[in-house]
């Protein structure tokens, strides 16, 4: 057996170098491309800083419902059609089209990973994290986006907002290829008193509804026409004069430019790089800014309140033979041609089959998320999971590497509603370095006693007759670290949690939406930035904290009310106005730049 491994990972190795140097080709393609044929004018109505989810929605919407001129402006580079086959999606982890970023060294986690930090995988390309995620779509609990809004919004409201961008900007799609995991996980479920649900999280369990089209991955910047977004430019600072955002300041091509904004300046980088941004351009916590020596404009806690879904149990399922979802499905030429085709089969595999929610209470609202993947990370045999997500030497080899004659899965329990804060902090003044972020995963006892229970429903599932008739059965190899420890006790699954501490790379937060007067606040119920006009935040980092699931819909979904409450209402006042005395418009638009510049 041991020959086998060897070969199946000299086989993946080459495979996955040779995809790593078809990366790399098409990135400096667009970057020799971007830098010849990508012009940015002096100035435009709205600046969108970023084209992940949020930025996408945005600028879609100015460019389908309105006359304004606007430009995305994207740290990363274009994609390519063989980006969006959905199983290749894990190789662009940790490849030049994510920012790369990790956690700080952690205090209570992450003790399997070097130097005890976490990957934290950020898209760097049109598209954003929407582009590496697992492409499930749901929806949360609505009520909690009442909540953020302080009753600015109605239950009703936020329902129609998603149906909005349900059968107008995004495309949904049933999950097109399953293992037979997802039945019998499915039918354990229901054994165990679990109800089946819809697209909002209730407690119960569903088959994924993914973020898909003709089974390739669909993320709502393939509704941008091109020529709206410049790639490869760094913004390295928001222009502010008097407490008027009027454009930003980046690089293209090491040549630094200037660009204005005459309605605004959007920030879409997203919960790590929108913070740092601000943080850059003098807003932010003033201690941060003077040890810094970079001038304040607002004295605002940005960077604080980051939270993420934390996780756990990493091929903790064994199977006794392979899954029709597994490695060699991919190396198979018949499923290739499938998925080119017909759109059809394995390839087409989001990661996640079926996600469930659960109170370990007995609220009514869950408070644990699951997570099912059909495919453990040492299927690679080591060839691209290990590196990528920077498993150190002593545990893959004697935990993961003893599972290579096993078909291994995950049940990822997930912490809906952590108690552990963190912060994002910029490190110096340079825009190229990257944020100190320090997520602070599992300080608070209660978010480890939650993911304890989260593990022993687990156990639960895979020792129901549904999986053992599947042939699962429970990783009983006492995980490195915890070996002093009596397997699954108590005691046993906190050590086990603290070594192999996951993140769903769902980080919220950072720029922290609320009352103007709170001194949480960074951003009012509005979007824009609290004592500075005409400069809005719309992403994940202006989420109070986490919704119940997956992020995207909910980022979506929060972009949408963004344009509806700042670019439309203002689009029909101006139609209003110009269909009373339209050939005064132009002195109206006139005075208006000259006043704001």
């Amino acid at each position: 057996m041991i020959v086998l491994h060897y070969l199946q990972f000299i086989i993946l190795s080459i495979c996955i170098n040779s995809f790593t140097l078809y990366i790399y080709l098409v990135y400096y393609t667009d970057l020799f491309s971007s830098a010849l044929f990508q012009d940015i004018e002096p100035e435009y109505d709205f600046i969108i800083v970023g084209s992940g989810t949020a930025g996408s929605v945005i600028a879609h919407r100015i460019a389908t419902e309105t006359n304004y001129t606007f430009i995305v402006l994207e740290a990363g580079a274009k994609g390519n059609v063989l980006f969006e086959i959905p199983v290749l999606g894990p190789l662009l982890h940790g490849s030049i089209y994510d920012w790369q970023y990790e956690t700080v060294p952690q205090e209570n986690a992450c003790y399997a990973f070097n130097s005890k930090k976490c990957k934290l995988f950020q898209g760097k390309i049109i598209g954003g994290s929407s582009k590496l995620n697992n492409m499930v779509h749901v929806r949360g609990n609505i009520s909690h986006y009442v909540d953020w809004f302080h009753g600015k919004f109605s239950h009703a409201f936020f329902q129609k907002q998603f149906e909005f961008i349900e059968n107008n900007i995004l495309n949904i799609d049933e999950i097109q290829y399953q293992s037979e995991m997802t039945n019998a996980v499915l039918e354990a479920a229901k054994k165990l008193g679990y109800n089946e649900i819809d697209l909002e999280s209730a407690n119960g369990f569903k088959r994924s509804k993914v973020s898909q089209k003709h089974g390739g991955r669909w993320s709502s910047s393939d509704n941008l026409d091109m020529k709206h977004i410049v790639t490869n430019v760094l913004v390295e600072k928001v222009l502010v004069k008097e407490n008027v955002a009027y454009g930003v300041e980046l690089l293209k091509s090491n040549r630094k430019m200037e660009v204005f904004a005459r309605k605004g300046v959007i920030l879409s980088s997203g919960t790590y790089n929108t913070p740092k941004l601000l943080q850059l351009s003098g807003i932010g916590p003033s201690e941060l800014l003077k040890s810094l020596d970079i001038p304040i404009i607002v004295d605002l806690p940005v960077g604080k309140n980051l939270q993420d879904h934390v996780t756990t149990g990493l091929d903790l399922i064994l199977f006794n033979k392979s899954l029709s979802v597994s490695i060699d499905n991919m190396l198979n030429l018949f499923h290739a041609a499938n998925y080119f085709i017909n759109g059809k089969g394995p390839f087409t595999t989001p990661g996640c089959e079926v996600v469930g929610f659960m109170s370990t209470t007995n609220a009514e609202t869950p408070d644990l998320q699951f997570m099912v993947l059909p495919v453990g990370i040492s299927s690679d045999k080591g060839s691209h999971f290990k590196k990528s997500l920077s498993v150190n030497e002593t545990v893959w080899n004697n935990y993961f590497a003893k599972t290579y004659d096993w078909h291994t899965a995950t049940i990822l329990p997930i912490v809906l509603h952590p108690k552990s804060k963190g912060q994002v902090l910029i490190q110096s003044k340079d825009p190229k370095d990257a944020p100190l972020i320090d997520p602070k995963y599992l300080s608070v006892k209660d978010d480890i006693v939650t993911l304890i229970r989260g593990l022993k429903l687990v156990k639960q599932f895979i020792e129901t007759d549904a999986m053992r008739n599947l042939g699962a059965s429970i990783n009983q190899m006492p995980f490195p670290g915890c070996h002093n420890y009596e397997i699954f006790s108590d005691k046993y699954w906190e050590c086990y949690i603290k070594q192999l501490t996951l993140t769903s790379y769902h980080p919220v937060g950072t720029c922290f939406m609320g009352l103007p007067y709170a001194n949480t606040t960074v951003v009012d119920t509005s979007f824009k930035v609290v004592g500075l006009e005409k400069l809005f935040v719309a992403d994940g980092s202006v989420l109070p904290t986490l919704p119940n699931g997956n992020i995207n819909a909910a980022i979506a979904m929060m972009a949408s009310i963004f344009f509806d409450i700042n670019i439309k209402t203002k689009t029909d006042a101006k139609l209003s106005r110009t269909n009373i005395c339209s050939k005064y418009e132009f002195i109206h638009e006139l005075v208006h730049s000259i006043c704001v510049l």
